[in-house]
């Protein structure tokens, strides 16, 4: 029965890999919605290469699910802050522990923009009013081993999105397997991750409501509420391999993306026996759709380039499992980004 299940797991997950790389890339480029969900929140896998195969605990409600199975800890606990662009700050906290059979996990992550000037087409340079945009996720993640080798697991994210009088709720999936000692050599795994996927998003609220005159209409200006567009999650698929070679681990992701440009992540990491580890990244796009009269590098992905990072091993200072990871993304024109994360496990 056991085998039967991972068989049929494994076809599931060979058909979606052909799928994804057969739907329209970069169709439908810039399109989505919540791409916050992309953001990363957490600081020990850098921009992700190999994350698919390798993350455990906490770490893998982010990048694949099933690796919370693969934690061998009673409860884990992470909290991070990452200082994006523009001075927005992405916070990330979340506790997972055993329930029977499975792993269970709970997040949340939330952006904080602080007050931005309220602007119209009336009052273009500002009504002398502020607002906040508030946009947050609440996560949920559930994880079984299947055998000494397989795992899965599931997320599932409630997104708000809120600024001003109008606000927006969603559902989005993360589906994952991850497989530890692929062809049976120890060390090499692999690991698969649907992303982002399920109903759109759609804003709501009286600020879309508008005074205006009918088309062709004698009648007086009237009370008349926008009908907003919905807006697709960023549905990506992901699959990453890792290699531990002579205390290194060599990670590469490749990130089959609906809505932007495909992404390939590479990373070296290097464990400290009693420390913690070391470890660099990079991450490189594909090419985006060209469009009329615009020329080859009108678009680059911000997120390309070197990553760096490293892990310290607090255990032997405070007499539990603890780590401090720091890392520096890249975001292109705006400069690097730094992730500073506390990780916890009892």
């Amino acid at each position: 029965m056991e085998n039967k299940m991972k068989k049929q797991i494994i076809t599931t997950f060979v058909i979606i890999v052909i799928s994804s790389l057969l739907i329209g890339q970069n169709s439908r480029m810039g399109s989505a919605s919540s791409t916050q969900l992309l953001v990363v929140p957490s600081a020990k896998h850098l921009s992700g290469g190999g994350a698919a195969a390798t993350a455990t605990g906490m770490d893998a409600t982010f990048w694949n699910p099933a690796g919370l199975a693969n934690s061998e800890n009673d409860i884990d606990a992470i909290f991070s802050n990452r200082q994006y662009i523009a001075d927005i700050t992405n916070s990330f906290f979340g506790v997972a522990t055993n329930i029977g059979e499975y792993k269970m996990g709970i997040n949340v992550r939330t952006f904080n923009m602080g007050d931005i000037d309220e602007t119209t087409v009336w009052y273009p340079d500002g009504t002398g009013q502020v607002f906040t945009p508030n946009f947050s996720v609440l996560g949920a993640t559930f994880a079984r081993r299947l055998s000494d080798n397989t795992t899965v697991g599931l997320n599932t994210n409630v997104i708000r999105e809120s600024f001003g009088r109008v606000a927006a709720t969603g559902v989005a999936y993360d589906l994952g397997v991850q497989y530890k000692g692929l062809l049976g050599r120890e060390g090499l795994d692999v690991g698969f991750v649907l992303r982002n996927f399920g109903s759109p998003m759609k804003y709501d609220g009286e600020g879309l409501g508008v005074i205006a005159t009918a088309t062709g209409s004698d009648r007086p200006e009237e009370y008349y509420k926008v009908d907003a567009q919905p807006f697709d999650l960023p549905f990506a698929f992901d699959m990453g391999l890792s290699y531990n070679i002579a205390g290194a681990d060599l990670g590469v992701t490749y990130t089959s993306n609906y809505y932007a440009t495909d992404e390939l992540k590479l990373s070296v990491g290097y464990a400290l026996e009693g420390l913690g580890s070391v470890g660099v990244g990079i991450q490189t796009s594909g090419k985006a759709q060209e469009i009329e009269e615009a020329s080859d590098d009108w678009y680059t992905n911000p997120s390309d380039g070197v990553s760096f990072g490293a892990s310290l091993d607090m255990s032997r200072f405070v007499g539990m499992n603890m780590s401090v990871d720091y890392s520096m993304l890249p975001m292109g024109d705006f400069g690097t980004n730094s992730v500073l994360a506390l990780r916890v496990a009892f």
